[in-house]
């Protein structure tokens, strides 16, 4: 067994229980969208990986459809990000999380813990997000997350403009 072994055993295991909740996969990226945001969760390998052992980590991404169309940056929807959140910062220690899977038996468990936070925590996080109104509201009362400051302000004063 190889890396790539390693990393289906995570993406098939995703795909399962992605797919109840009408996530489609893309590569190593599965996604959402509710017509306003678009929600992405995405399989990162790390540039230390190597045939033998795979080295992982889960990226959690929204882009508003408003915000892309004000923006006018000409880039598809799956190339913008809004919010962006490593898996390991909805975890209490709020540290980055990387799996090391050097085995069938790693890679499987990797995936149990990897789908646990994703329907113990990304999930109910995805669902207090459900528009760009909510979004709008996280930033105006300070946070914002895998933005930048002026990204931020940027992204507000756009929606300053319609009505939501």
């Amino acid at each position: 067994m190889n890396s790539k072994d390693y990393k289906k055993v995570i993406t098939d295991k995703l795909t399962t229980e992605l797919k109840e909740r009408h996530f489609k996969k893309k590569g190593n990226v599965f996604s959402f969208s509710n017509g306003d945001l678009t929600y992405f969760i995405g399989v990162q390998s790390s540039q230390n990986s190597t045939a033998d052992v795979l080295k992982l980590t889960v990226n959690t991404e929204i882009a508003s459809a408003i915000i892309s169309q004000l923006d006018d940056i000409s880039l598809p929807i799956e190339h913008q990000c809004h919010y962006n959140r490593r898996i390991g910062f909805y975890l209490d220690d709020k540290q980055d999380k990387w799996w090391t899977l050097q085995s069938i038996n790693s890679a499987e468990k990797a995936a149990n813990e990897i789908i646990e936070i994703i329907i113990e925590k990304v999930i109910p996080n995805f669902d207090t997000l459900k528009s760009t109104s909510d979004l709008a509201t996280l930033w105006r009362d300070g946070g914002w997350i895998g933005i930048t400051e002026g990204q931020r302000k940027n992204y507000l004063s756009l929606l300053e403009n319609i009505e939501m």
